[in-house]
């Protein structure tokens, strides 16, 4: 026996970017097959959940202040058991027959068009996990032209209702709706995922393909957590030695600062090391590439005395002309800065 299963997830505003990272595969997804492809079907091309859900909210004729906790989307999550789309072997981990994916992608298509009409603003098709399923991101716009979430999902009995009028629509399919009435609490995205992950079903009566398909995805994704928390594991390492590294580097300023604090000219300015003037300045050393330095405004490249800033496409040589760079300063200034921080003699000369 194949069931449908549809679950939602309301978004607001600062959780469009989480979501769309997961739906476009920019960050790290357990179980995800990166030889796989998904497909968009709602929504043009290299357009991101971000631009399409704001540029779907202006456009509103009857557009007025949004509130701070306001639902800017709601994801919907389309999909059905294992058994129907491998029916000969639901185990069969990422394994889909053709045709039937096709019939439920229409399907899916054809009820979300009339349900929501243009409210839905991308829908991608994700076929790099263990059973094909459709993400799709409706902007709840009510009749006034107003976010309201409240009017599509908000009444009593809505979800019941939700779950109903998507069974019927692909019920031509021989799909089963789930149990009503049942105590599980299965209205959330991430309970799709716990079904998938932990070997969970709609219904007691689940065959005994089906949970041999739930216990391989499960195991999966056992080993991609395992594989996680080794990862995080170095990831801390290499932390607290960039942490001991950036120590040893405020050492070396103070020994600078010391150095130069009676007598430092303009030409030993000048043949600072850029990497302590840098620092100093408040840059950070970029971890992978230890001659790239920024501060999130600034992004240059330092090579023994030279200098190269991306953004204003300049190079130049010397800590003057480095703080004159960053501090967007003239030279007696960049001078004088140096000065407070490496000396006070070389001001005077």
């Amino acid at each position: 026996m194949s069931y449908a299963i549809a679950r939602i997830r309301k978004l607001k505003q600062d959780n469009l970017a989480g979501s769309w990272s997961h739906v476009a595969r920019t960050r790290t997804t357990a179980n995800a097959n990166t030889d796989v492809a998904n497909r968009r079907l709602i929504g043009e091309l290299g357009a991101d959940l971000n631009s399409l859900v704001t540029a779907k909210i202006e456009s509103s004729p009857q557009r007025r202040k949004i509130r701070p906790d306001a639902v800017y989307s709601v994801e919907i999550l389309l999909t059905a058991s294992p058994s129907y789309f491998r029916p000969d072997d639901p185990s069969e981990f990422g394994q889909y027959e053709g045709e039937r994916l096709e019939h439920w992608v229409q399907a899916n298509l054809q009820w979300l068009k009339q349900e929501y009409g243009d409210r839905i603003v991308l829908s991608e098709l994700h076929l790099d996990e263990a059973t094909p399923h459709l993400h799709a991101f409706l902007v709840p716009i009510d009749k006034r032209g107003q976010l309201n979430c409240r009017a599509i999902f908000g009444e009593r009995h809505a979800l019941r209702k939700f779950q109903d009028r998507y069974h019927a629509a692909v019920a031509h399919l021989g799909l089963e709706r789930g149990i009503q009435g049942s105590q599980a609490n299965h209205q959330d995205i991430r309970d799709f995922y716990q079904i998938v992950n932990q070997g969970r079903d709609l219904s007691a009566e689940v065959s005994t393909e089906i949970l041999r398909a739930k216990a391989a995805d499960r195991d999966r994704a056992i080993t991609q957590r395992n594989e996680m928390e080794q990862t995080a594991k170095l990831q801390q390492q290499r932390i607290q030695e960039l942490e001991a590294e950036n120590s040893r580097y405020r050492a070396e300023v103070g020994v600078w600062k010391r150095k130069y604090q009676d007598q430092v000219s303009v030409s030993e300015l000048r043949r600072l090391p850029l990497e302590q003037v840098a620092h100093e300045l408040g840059l950070n050393q970029d971890a992978t590439d230890r001659q790239k330095w920024s501060d999130g405004t600034h992004y240059l490249s330092i090579n023994g005395s030279k200098f190269y800033t991306f953004r204003g496409n300049r190079g130049g040589g010397g800590a003057i002309d480095l703080v004159m760079q960053v501090q967007q300063c003239d030279y007696k200034q960049a001078v004088v800065w140096l000065k407070e921080h490496f000396g006070e003699a070389a001001a005077l000369r």
